[in-house]
């Protein structure tokens, strides 16, 4: 998919890197600049996040340059309009990087998915900042978009891991009444009170004097699922009733509220990158591209470093790690189906 990935720390020093051909960046939303400089021969696009991760460091400032190689496509599409998309039947791969607070991300995810030749796996996460509200950052060097994709498909195969180490605090519960990606009623009460009187008996956190989101972070919601682990749906907001998740709920979901250690965290990540290179050659692997949460990487402050090198010891030291903090993940780690994650770890080897 990509024949060449590297960082800089500033706009101005894109064209040390640029040769002729096609660029995906990724940019740390700390980066200052205003719009995208134009070089001949040289096609760019990209997103911006809240950090970008290169080997073993994250950076809240700088610039993954990711070069396509001549095996790649890439696309911007309107996600109200996913049916612009028109894959080869050799396709095997996709990275895809969505607007993170766009409403249509299920809705999105189901049309693209369902367009794809059967086997083809698709890896990626959303774009956005860590205000939490919607702004256009999906960009190539004419604008920026607002409820965009970036869509890159590849004849290429990669190997993806998805885990995310929380585990059962509280629970079953029913989600029993829900809009989209709004909880409104979880047992025939108010979402927001069940939630509320569970954290506050298992910890000395108070919503009244601590942040929503620091709160949230720690006790996400899980999905029950058959035979699987939780889908993880972070709670984003509350006006006091209902919660606002980082993702699409049906109504009659089975929830548990969920708590993380950071030993079964790190133990995840460690996992997620060994599924994802069990049916990939050594030989085979340019780099590993990691997706990461962003509540999952202010959870773990000072220890996400050892995240990183948790998956970093499952490859050979020459092999690059890069990627994003990113705003909900996504991948099919299997043939049922593409899934929006939060708070998770997904691991693809390239």
């Amino acid at each position: 998919m990509f024949d060449h990935i590297s960082f800089v720390k500033r706009i101005e020093d894109l064209h040390v890197k640029l040769k002729k051909g096609s660029y995906l960046l990724l940019i740390a939303e700390e980066t200052p600049f205003l719009e995208m400089p134009k070089y001949e021969d040289v096609s760019l696009c990209g997103a911006i996040f809240p950090r970008v991760v290169f080997k073993d460091k994250t950076y809240a400032s700088g610039i993954i340059v990711a070069k396509l190689n001549p095996k790649a496509a890439l696309q911007i599409i309107d996600m109200d309009n996913p049916y612009q998309l028109h894959p080869t039947a050799e396709t095997n791969s996709v990275l895809t990087i969505v607007d993170g607070f766009s409403t249509q991300i299920a809705d999105f995810l189901e049309a693209i998915y369902s367009l794809l030749p059967e086997n083809a796996k698709l890896i990626g996460g959303g774009a956005g900042k860590t205000c939490l509200i919607q702004e256009p950052v999906i960009f190539d060097t004419y604008r920026f978009y607002m409820n965009a994709a970036i869509i890159i498909t590849s004849s290429s195969t990669i190997g993806i891991g998805v885990k995310h180490g929380w585990n059962s605090l509280f629970g079953p519960f029913i989600a029993t009444t829900c809009k989209g990606n709004l909880l409104e009623k979880i047992n025939y009460k108010d979402a927001f009170s069940v939630y509320k009187e569970a954290i506050e008996k298992d910890s000395d956190m108070r919503f009244e004097s601590t942040p929503f989101f620091k709160i949230s972070q720690r006790y996400p919601l899980g999905i029950v699922r058959y035979n699987k682990d939780f889908l993880v749906r972070e709670p984003m907001t509350t006006n006091g009733t209902n919660l606002s998740l980082a993702g699409k709920l049906d109504e009659n979901s089975v929830l548990s509220i969920l708590k993380g250690e950071k030993e079964d965290l790190l133990q995840a990540a460690t996992e997620a990158a060994e599924i994802s290179r069990s049916d990939k050659e050594d030989e085979t692997i340019q780099s590993v591209f990691l997706v990461d949460c962003l509540s999952r990487y202010a959870l773990l402050d000072t220890y996400f470093k050892e995240e990183v090198h948790a998956i970093s010891k499952v490859f050979d030291k020459k092999t690059i790690i890069w990627g994003v903090i990113s705003l909900g993940e996504i991948a099919n780690d299997n043939q049922e189906g593409i899934e929006f994650y939060n708070n998770t770890c997904v691991v693809g080897t390239l």
